[in-house]
């Protein structure tokens, strides 16, 4: 017996001294994977803030980029409207107006300058004024930009001369000698002209810069504001006077302001779109170290009218916030820490191996009782452990002895109460009602405690792990003191879903039955909405019957549902005739008498979601005559938008079109019949002219002839007019593309040819821009054009040339805005929309028929387009009208 034990001791001693090692292994192990794992957090913690700081850098170097640039437009905007503000503006008003920018720090600016641009028919008078405030000589000047488009004569082109120049660092131009003007400098003026707002050019590279290395070249921009004269005190417009000018250095500027906000971490470039559509680059940053730029950012940057690019890219092992050493250090120390504690459970394991072997050794027997009372117990207690209901021992006292994992699942609360009276309280007992605490002296636990069995005890448990409370089911039972422990013990389990089924069940029965009554009640309202739905029906038939128009109304598949009397009258036979059908009867044309496809008829175009207002047709009648019709329809829609049918309704307008022909017949006749002797009187006048201008003494009967011969020639433009008007709303329309900027083009240069004849008359300047292709007639657009720029030149101030600016832009779902801007009189308040009345005029010193915007506005109502007058900025008046745009890809055009 001693042999074995011993031979068991030695045994249990190898063995601890393997787990002893392995023991060791494991330390090592496991803290050298946790070490490297709170390097790698670290080490991403670090990346995550190296991100973070990038896009700190990228807001903060966009917002500065912004706001220096804004700095910049505010001042040269500041500038302008000072140097605009000076009566006149001399030599010292201007170094007064600019000196205050030396102290400004606007880092890169070279110069500011104040320009101005003459034709060469102004140049001397130009000249002289200048002269007298200073300027010993403009010099040559440059060409500068051509103001007006589409025409090639020398009144076409400006020269631009710097007349004022003051250095702000660096060399500048001398004044009047506009020595330079770079092409993106000049196209700038323009644009700033044209706006009336700080533009900023394309970049370029100075012709100073040229002659110097490459990597001291630097690409500079200019920024442009116009200068405006004082408001006069008739309300005229203000008064184009020339531009301020400031040259930018790119590379100083940009370079100065992002200097301070990237501190050298990041590599910065900055890039400009140019108006060809290309992408310079205006400066770059570069940081120290030759490392991979691993994190990059982009953003656009606002610089007066134009979006430049900024790029950052950075190391993120040199950015400030990233750059430690904590992810290395913690990963050593880690390891150097699992090695020590390695050796440290070796030590303690190889020591414990030891002690345990003697206690083996001299306890082996009592060891194997206790393993079979370990059994026994790990037997008893996995029962308890698998039993889904609760089950909780006490001693005589209240103590509790046992609670298994069910019991204390069950309950919610993992700590006992040893005292039976604070039971309720610390678990949260309550009668099954949930309203009252549940009485100690009925507990099961504390009748199994007197010696009295309970059975199935309902209650409910409500504390912080069950909010909802549970009900539960408990059994108690006295245990016998003879079996070796005096107390009780019980058993409950969780009803709770039992309960709840219970409660649905009965809810759902009293739902039922609340629900059949309520079913009742529905059927009953129906019936009565239905009586009411069948009576009002009634009531709009009646309606619909008694007026004098004719209403269809059809479904999604064109059948239709309803027609009153009046349309009823006029439809095929049959329960529902089908779109097809209907047009078919009434054989539906054009009022031209084209027909008329039935893709195009109004009920059809309402079920594609078209909106049809007042679209003429001529239909036939139950009699067999044609008759002329004007047709509304509109899409009839669901509570989501969806087509569900189409309405049309109709009236007769065939008396009203009868009276209108006569109308335009005998207004057609009259015109006719008064132009002959209205042109005999014309001429008989002009002989009588001629005959007595030669002779004197008759100077007042001669004065009387050509009083009466201009009034002929306003009788004769009065009769043009009417027929034109006529024309406009009743000649067919013949609908061609047509190339509205070849059109515009020879109108312009007919209206400058017939006033270049006037020696005494001012040029006028026009400026064309790109035109769209329209589809219309092409007569009536350019009677439509001819009377615009007729009188964007006409309505213009004494003494001084017309401006007109001819404009378009696509205004979607296939129509054309064109719009005509001139610096003209303008439009009195609130008479925007009545000039286009027939006969309306507002400006009694200028001659005319008051006709010319009511054939406009009959001329863009016939190709379904609208007319409309505005106030232009800065003066005159603006005129915009929509056209229908011409299919894409049309090469042949009027």
């Amino acid at each position: 017996m001693w042999n074995v034990i011993k031979g068991e001791t030695g045994r249990a001693v190898r063995s601890a001294g393997v787990l002893a090692v392995l023991a060791a292994l494991l330390v090592a192990i496991v803290g050298t994977a946790l070490s490297i794992g709170a390097g790698t957090a670290l080490r991403t913690v670090q990346q995550r803030a190296a991100d973070q700081a990038m896009d700190r850098r990228m807001e903060l170097a966009c917002s500065a980029v912004a706001a220096e640039t804004g700095r910049y437009v505010d001042t040269m905007r500041m500038i302008a409207a000072s140097a605009g503000s000076m009566r006149p503006l001399t030599r010292t008003a201007f170094a007064q107006t600019v000196r205050p920018l030396e102290q400004m720090g606007l880092t890169g600016a070279t110069s500011i300058a104040f320009m101005v641009a003459a034709t060469d028919e102004q140049i001397p008078r130009l000249r002289a004024v200048w002269r007298d405030r200073g300027v010993a000589d403009l010099g040559q000047g440059v060409v500068g930009p051509q103001h007006g488009q589409g025409h090639e004569n020398e009144n076409e082109h400006e020269h631009v001369f710097s007349v004022f120049s003051h250095p702000l660092a660096g060399l500048t131009a001398a004044e009047g000698t506009g020595s330079s003007l770079p092409q993106a400098a000049a196209q700038a003026l323009v644009e700033a002209r044209h706006s009336g707002q700080v533009t900023v050019s394309d970049t370029y590279l100075p012709s100073r810069d040229t002659q110097l290395p490459p990597h001291r070249q630097q690409r500079s921009f200019v920024l442009v504001a116009p200068v405006y004269g004082p408001l006069a005190d008739t309300g005229a417009a203000q008064s184009f006077l020339g531009w301020m000018l400031m040259e930018v250095r790119g590379q100083d500027f940009i370079g100065a302001t992002l200097q301070h906000v990237i501190h050298g971490s990041a590599d910065v470039q900055l890039r400009a779109h140019h108006a060809d559509g290309t992408d310079v680059t205006v400066t770059t940053l570069e940081a120290a170290g030759d490392d991979p730029r691993d994190l990059q950012r982009g953003g656009q940057v606002r610089v007066a009218q134009r979006h430049w690019h900024l790029r950052i890219a950075a190391t993120s092992a040199y950015l400030p916030e990233t750059n430690s050493a904590l992810p290395a250090a913690v990963t050593a120390a880690g390891i150097a820490a699992s090695v020590l504690l390695a050796l440290l459970a070796f030590t303690l394991a190889g020591s414990r191996a030891r002690a345990r072997a003697q206690v083996v050794e001299a306890t082996t027997e009592l060891r194997a009782a206790e393993q079979a009372a370990r059994r026994q117990a790990a037997l008893l207690t996995a029962v308890l452990d698998s039993v889904s209901d609760g089950v909780s021992v006490v001693d005589e006292h209240g103590a509790f002895l046992l609670h298994n994992p069910a019991a204390k699942s069950i309950l919610g609360v993992t700590s006992t109460s040893d005292r039976i009276g604070s039971w309720q309280r610390h678990y949260g007992i309550f009668t099954p009602d949930g309203e009252d605490p549940f009485p100690t002296e009925q507990m099961p636990l504390v009748r199994a405690l007197a010696g009295e069995s309970a059975e199935q005890v309902p209650m409910m448990v409500r504390n912080l792990a069950h909010s909802d409370g549970v009900i539960i089911s408990v059994s108690a039972r006295p245990l016998d003191a003879a079996s070796g422990q005096a107390g009780a013990v019980a058993v409950f389990h969780d009803i709770t879903a039992v309960r709840e089924r219970e409660a649905k069940l009965a809810a759902t029965s009293a739902a039922l039955h609340e629900e059949l009554a309520q079913h009742e009640a529905d059927q009953a309202e129906l019936r009565a909405a239905r009586d009411e739905l069948v009576a009002q029906k009634a009531y709009l038939n009646q309606i619909m019957d008694a007026i004098n128009v004719a209403v269809m109304t059809v479904g999604t598949d064109g059948r239709l549902v309803h027609g009153n009397r009046v349309a009823r009258v006029v439809l095929p036979p049959g329960e529902a005739p089908t779109v097809a059908e209907i047009a078919m009867k009434l054989n539906m044309t054009h009022p031209d008498g084209a027909p008329m496809p039935i893709e195009e008829t109004p009920l059809v175009r309402a079920l594609r979601g078209e909106k049809v207002n007042n679209m003429e047709a001529l239909v036939t009648v139950h009699d067999g005559t044609r008759r002329a019709v004007a047709v509304h329809a509109r899409p009839l829609h669901r509570t989501d938008g969806q087509v569900v049918g189409a309405v049309a309704s109709s009236f007769d307008i065939t008396a009203l079109r009868e009276r209108e022909a006569e109308l335009s017949a005998f207004a057609g006749i009259v015109a006719h019949d008064l132009k002959r002797p209205l042109a005999a009187v014309r001429g008989f006048a002009e002989l009588v002219h001629e005959s007595l201008a030669d002779q004197t003494g008759l100077d007042e009967q001669v004065r009387h002839l050509e009083r009466a011969m201009a009034a002929t020639g306003r009788m004769s433009r009065l009769i043009d007019d009417l027929l034109t008007y006529a024309t406009a709303r009743d000649a067919p329309l013949l609908l061609a593309p047509v190339r509205l900027d070849t059109l515009m083009r020879e109108l312009v240069d007919e209206h400058l040819t017939a006033v270049s004849a006037d020696p005494s008359a001012l040029i006028p300047q026009v400026y064309v821009g790109s035109l769209p292709n329209v589809r219309a007639d092409v007569a009536l657009i350019r009677q439509l054009l001819d009377n615009l720029i007729g009188n964007a030149i006409k309505y213009t101030p004494p003494g001084r040339a017309a401006r007109v600016d001819i404009t378009a832009h696509s205004a979607g779902d296939g129509w054309v805005r064109l719009e005509v801007a001139d610096r003209g009189i303008g439009i009195p308040p609130g008479e925007h929309q009545a000039i286009f009345a027939s006969f309306h005029r507002v400006a009694t010193a200028y001659s005319g028929t008051g006709l010319g915007l009511a054939i406009c506005q009959r001329i863009v109502e016939r190709h379904g387009g609208t007319i409309a007058a505005g106030d232009n900025p800065g003066g005159g008046a603006r005129f915009s009208i929509t056209l229908p745009a011409a299919s894409v890809g049309v090469e042949q055009a009027a």
